[in-house]
């Protein structure tokens, strides 16, 4: 289960040697694929998130949520009303997960223990 590792620059006119201005893109073999499926099929249930989330979730997209903030925008502009928002940064959002939280969570939704053990050799 290799993966390589493509290093992308952030901002295609910064400067090109700091090593802040790259994010790496995983591209993984075909077996991680197929294991993702599998686990993604079989442990669905296990793994479900909030209803709230809407990338990475099939029939969801991250657009869903840019309509959802343009529809309450408007809603708050006919009534007259003042709207307020604040933005979250997440640009390094993977850069900071805490596997072990990751992993104690799995464990307390029952994921079995030879699937989280290749999900951590992977």
């Amino acid at each position: 289960m290799l993966t390589k590792l493509i290093p992308i620059p952030k901002v295609k006119t910064g400067n090109r040697t700091a090593s802040s201005n790259y994010r790496a893109i995983a591209l993984g073999s075909i077996f991680g694929k197929i294991f993702d499926k599998i686990v993604l099929n079989r442990y669905s249930d296990a793994i479900m998130t909030s209803h709230l989330q809407f990338g990475l979730k099939k029939g969801h997209s991250t657009t869903m949520c840019s309509l959802v903030v343009k529809q309450t925008i408007k809603y708050y502009n006919a009534h007259r009303s003042n709207v307020y928002c604040t933005m979250l940064d997440a640009t390094k959002a993977f850069d900071r997960v805490q596997y072990c939280k990751l992993f104690h969570k799995l464990i307390d939704r029952n994921i079995p223990a030879v699937i989280l053990r290749l999900l951590l050799i992977m």
